[in-house]
């Protein structure tokens, strides 16, 4: 993906978010996005709220399996902090649903609008198809004006306009998934690594207090 469609799906991700969860969720959204394990005391801290505010939008992502955590005991404090992780592709799964479905919705109102007549009130207090319009009399039930034959072309030519673009955003989102997979290799990799690294350091630290308690013994004995 270029640097471009990436910041097109972060926009149809977020609008996605601020859909399901409300607008003040999407700065949080941005601050963890492509991080792991992130501080809900440091997430207060960036966005400069209380922790329990913080802990009620991530719940609200929680609903959606938007988010998981991991919690660690303080040893200072002695009680457990919480540390929270986006769940992208979930995220990215959520959001191709519901433009899929809105999609859906479109294409059925459009399939209509083709094949139907519609009649409207000149003052445009109600919009009818050819049937309702006959119960109508071909007269508004609000205003009595006679209604007249709609010219819908400016109507379809927008949902058609409406159509394309969901069906490039859910292009664009399924793109999305090799690059999630690919990117939670290589942290997995990461992590691995540093797991090595530690291990590693730890075997090298005991090897050498060991070689020291040998030494130490061995003086003795002289």
């Amino acid at each position: 993906m270029t640097n471009e469609d990436t910041g097109k799906t972060d926009k149809i991700l977020n609008e996605v978010v601020e859909e399901i969860a409300g607008n003040d969720i999407v700065p949080l959204v941005e601050l963890i996005k492509n991080k792991s394990n992130v501080s809900e005391f440091k997430i207060a801290e960036k966005l400069n709220i209380t922790v329990n505010h913080v802990r009620n939008m991530l719940y609200r992502l929680n609903n959606y399996n938007l988010v998981y955590f991991t919690r660690k005991k303080d040893k200072k404090k002695g009680w457990y902090v919480y540390y929270w992780t986006l769940n992208m592709l979930e995220l990215r799964n959520l959001s191709i649903r519901l433009k899929t479905e809105m999609l859906n919705k479109i294409k059925n109102k459009l399939a209509n609008e083709e094949s139907g007549i519609y009649f409207i009130c000149p003052d445009k207090h109600v919009r009818a198809n050819h049937e309702t319009a006959m119960e109508y009399g071909f007269k508004c039930p609000e205003c009595d004006q006679h209604l007249v034959n709609e010219n819908n072309i400016k109507t379809r030519q927008n949902m058609e306009k409406l159509i394309n673009r969901l069906n490039e955003e859910i292009h664009l989102l399924d793109a999305m998934e090799i690059k999630i997979v690919k990117e939670r290799k290589l942290t997995r990799i990461v992590k691995k690594k540093k797991v090595i690294k530690k291990l590693k350091k730890i075997a090298f630290f005991k090897k050498k207090a060991f070689g020291k308690k040998i030494k130490l013994k061995k003086k003795k004995r002289k």
